[in-house]
């Protein structure tokens, strides 16, 4: 059967209810939001129920589209357009709306709108055959994608789903439609093309692109508890992290971009939008779910990126100080959007290790494979320690004129076979309240200011003292003398930070 066709069956309810008279309550309920269709098609018949409701009509529907109701078998009969035969014609008849007039036994009326979608041949299951993975890349406009949720990233059996979400997602809300369909355990969603703002098509290349973005779909179960979640990453097509990348010197083969970003600026360009675009998630150590990029290129005031749930209700990263209650994996698994801090391991009685779980565990991300909880699409994972080993700073790159070297927002560090690789000076999330910090302060100065930019990237292994884990950290500052470059940083695993995903 085909997906569009599975869709009409999918349990999520949105309910429509109407109380223009007090003493009244009337609803209409459908399965989804927006339906599939191929060109010319077969007419597909959508269900519904209702309650109080007498008659059901259409109101309106787009051109060439038609709809038939009967409210007897609580069935609409809609028919798609013919295939007007050129790109253009397409364009302007893919997407329809159909508005029902919905009357109630007391004579009181309502309306509710359905979106209708022609999405040609454009279906892609993501991880057929058992490819499970915590994120998942898409990559094309116009296209229902479906995801088989009834594995957890490491492919263990989820059970227990009644319904699975949208748990936040970008402004220009890169997925919709969500569905799930608890017959086979999977969840399908809808990804259009581009917009600008008059609401007209972007092209790049003569090809319509995606609306590039993060979300994160959650599963849960009858109590609204979550059972697991994924990040989806919508990205265009020519940057396709899983094309994109390159291996080095030492065989070890990176992503071009950091997971989650959708281009990595070279350091050579001013374009304060492309910079912003090469900041990727950022992630606690051993945690699979991200937290948002910054709002601005330059990471002002620290804010993060404007996120909202399937309603368009703002989304907030909620930090809580790390507790035995919540400093443990179920916690984090249940609560993917709260930051667990440890602003007490440091000063008077702290330990200083300042870890998010009351008892570390390094197994949660490690050399020796890739774990459950790894945030990398499938066949890629967080690097090993000793990945970065080859790369060195240049003395060109650690000499470069100051005010030069702060319009780059990052540093080019080079392999032992002299191939140069850019890294964006993207910060990260502090331990003590979760705020993205990106440059360091130097308070000796006269004038004490922000000095750019700090660079922190995860790997999978942990500090000699096996209480931290290392990262590949530099830090640029006015006194070329001072440039910090560590390959192997011990790091407090409550800090959030980038990852550049490598090849498994």
């Amino acid at each position: 059967m085909k997906i569009f066709k599975t869709l009409l069956l999918a349990l999520a309810t949105i309910l429509v209810a109407a109380s223009c008279n007090k003493e009244e309550k009337f609803s209409l309920s459908f399965r989804q939001m927006g339906y599939y269709f191929k060109w010319g098609g077969d007419a597909v018949k959508v269900t519904y129920t209702s309650t109080n409701v007498i008659k059901v009509e259409v109101k309106k529907i787009s051109d060439n589209w038609t709809c038939e109701v009967n409210h007897g078998e609580r069935t609409l009969t809609i028919t798609p357009p013919a295939d007007p035969g050129t790109e253009q014609e397409r364009n302007e008849l893919r997407t329809g709306t159909l508005t029902l007039n919905v009357t109630s036994e007391k004579g009181n009326t309502s309306t509710y709108a359905l979106t209708l979608y022609i999405i040609g041949d454009n279906e892609v299951m993501v991880n057929e055959g058992g490819k499970y993975a915590n994120c998942y890349v898409v990559t094309e406009p116009i296209t229902v994608y479906t995801i088989d949720v009834s594995h957890d990233g490491g492919g263990n059996p989820i059970s227990g789903i009644t319904d699975v979400k949208v748990l936040w997602q970008s402004t220009n809300n890169p997925i919709k439609n969500v569905a799930y369909n608890g017959d086979n355990g999977t969840v399908s969603f809808f990804v259009d093309n581009a917009k600008d703002d008059d609401e007209q098509d972007i092209y790049e290349n003569d090809k319509m692109i995606v609306p590039e973005g993060n979300a994160v779909l959650a599963a849960y179960n009858a109590s609204e508890n979550i059972l697991w979640s994924w990040h989806i990453w919508v990205i265009k097509s020519d940057d396709n992290p899983l094309d994109d990348h390159t291996t080095y010197a030492n065989g070890v083969t990176f992503m071009n971009k950091n997971l989650g970003a959708f281009a990595n600026h070279n350091g050579e360009s001013e374009d304060t939008d492309l910079i912003h675009r090469s900041y990727g998630l950022y992630y606690q150590w051993g945690r699979k779910d991200p937290f948002p990029r910054p709002y601005s290129y330059n990471c002002s005031g620290g804010n993060d990126e404007r996120i909202y749930n399937a309603s368009g209700s703002a989304v907030y990263i909620t930090p809580e100080e790390m507790s035995a209650t919540n400093g443990n994996v179920a916690y984090t698994i249940q609560h993917p959007t709260t930051y667990i801090t440890n602003a007490a391991s440091v000063g008077e009685g702290g330990d200083g290790v300042g870890d998010w779980m009351s008892t570390s565990d390094s197994s949660l991300w490690n050399d020796a494979e890739k774990s459950a909880y790894d945030p990398c699409p499938y066949g890629w994972r967080v690097p090993r320690s000793g990945a970065f080993n080859d790369l060195t700073l240049s003395d060109a790159e650690d000499s470069r004129d100051l005010e030069e070297a702060r319009k780059r927002y990052g540093w080019a560090l080079t392999d032992k076979n002299g191939n140069t690789y850019f890294y964006l000076g993207g910060g990260f999330r502090s331990y003590y309240n979760g705020k993205i910090v990106n440059m360091n302060h130097k308070g000796d100065a006269l004038y004490p200011a922000p000095e750019p930019w700090e660079g922190y990237y995860w790997t999978s292994g942990t500090s000699a003292d096996g209480k931290q884990s290392t990262c590949m950290y530099f830090d640029l500052t006015t006194t070329r003398t001072i440039n910090k470059f560590n390959l192997n940083y011990p790091s407090k695993r409550s800090n959030a930070m980038q990852v550049r995903c490598v090849k498994e």
